[in-house]
């Protein structure tokens, strides 16, 4: 028998980062998404400078009830060199759902999918 969600919750919380050069971070976060949302438990992912609707994770999150992705990006790429001003309006307003999403407590996981290089790239 698997155990409720609420024997899930930790006294505090636990932070995972997934960085590094290439492919595999988001896709790591969506393992871990996918396995607590299989556990009954409510997730978000926040997606920096990602607003493409036509992405594979995206549109799977629509048949699951209880996971959400909330993106906060254009449909096209960062310049790390010289970022557009809205690519770093994006980023900040991004910071700041996040700030008033993991306050709120409505969520049981929250991920900052790409976050680390929003960081490297000057945006926040």
């Amino acid at each position: 028998m698997f155990p409720t969600p609420t024997q899930h919750r930790l006294p505090q919380g636990l932070i995972q980062v997934y960085t590094g050069n290439g492919k595999g971070k988001t896709t790591a976060a969506l393992g871990l998404a996918l396995r607590a949302v299989g556990h009954g438990l409510k997730v978000i992912m926040i997606q920096f400078m990602k607003g493409w609707q036509y992405i594979g994770e995206k549109r799977a999150s629509e048949y699951l009830p209880n996971f959400e992705i909330k993106q906060f990006g254009r449909e096209d790429f960062v310049n790390p060199k010289k970022p557009d001003k809205v690519d770093i309006e994006l980023a900040q307003s991004a910071l700041s759902f996040a700030e008033q999403t993991i306050m709120s407590g409505h969520y049981d996981v929250v991920i900052l999918d790409e976050v680390n290089v929003a960081i490297h790239y000057g945006l926040i």
